[in-house]
């Protein structure tokens, strides 16, 4: 792992929505035919994913799975059901057959060991994640009082299956929560927007910290980040070092 290549594409906007296969596709990412795909956009926070990238994502699950869930749990300022209806997201997806928008907290829970853990022994995560066979996480980045950066590790906080975030979490160190939340999530797509630029990778660690590069901010000041490189037993720098940011042309 010490000499390894960490390959993240990145692309404009419209690029990425008319050539999504070719940008998934360039990062390695190879899914296989599966029933359900899931795909994880961040509907309940404060930086919503571009509608067009959404569709484009789910266009692309629908090409593997059979059914594609589209989904999120509520934050402390939103519901999922009413973000997607706020959104207009109901009318703009509907054409789109096998998809359904969901309340990951209406579906089973699992509750999924973490070895090693720095803050919860287990998370509750949805049943239908855990089953998927395609999992795609869709962040837009953004600042965050508590962790710096949010984005695509961030965003994966939304698919714990717990009604106060705040109070579950919070106090245990949201940083400490997402490092643990890195081993038990399965592996995917991660695409991060960052202004007018989409980036695609196979790791949300890497695609954070290539969004770091793009924004300037200095990798280990994002505490999570610096814990998961911790864990991996990584040099953060020389992982910044060795990624392979390629210019989709």
């Amino acid at each position: 792992m010490s000499g390894e290549i960490f390959t993240i594409v990145i692309a404009d906007i419209d690029s990425a929505i008319k050539s999504f296969n070719q940008l998934a596709e360039a990062t390695g990412f190879k899914p296989s035919r599966c029933d359900v795909a899931v795909v994880k956009p961040n509907i309940c926070g404060f930086y919503p994913p571009n509608p067009d990238l959404l569709k484009a994502t789910m266009l692309y699950a629908g090409n593997y799975a059979k059914t594609v869930y589209v989904g999120d749990t509520a934050s402390t300022m939103h519901s999922p059901k009413e973000r997607f209806k706020s959104l207009s997201l109901y009318e703009k997806l509907r054409d789109i057959q096998g998809v359904k928008l969901v309340d990951f907290s209406e579906y089973g829970k699992v509750n999924v060991n973490v070895i090693k853990h720095r803050a919860c022994a287990s998370l509750p995560l949805p049943s239908v994640l855990m089953e998927t066979g395609l999992f795609i996480n869709l962040a837009r980045a953004g600042s965050h009082p508590t962790t710096r950066l949010t984005c695509c590790v961030k965003n994966m906080f939304g698919l714990l299956m717990v009604k106060s975030k705040f109070l579950n979490y919070h106090a245990k160190g949201v940083d400490k929560v997402l490092a643990d939340l890195v081993k038990v999530v399965p592996k995917g797509l991660h695409i991060a927007e960052v202004k007018d630029e989409v980036l695609f990778g196979v790791d949300p660690f890497t695609v954070d910290l290539a969004v770091c590069r793009l924004l300037s901010i200095e990798p280990t000041t994002v505490r999570h980040l610096t814990m998961i490189a911790e864990d991996r037993r990584l040099n953060l720098s020389n992982v910044v070092d060795r990624l392979n940011i390629q210019y989709f042309q």
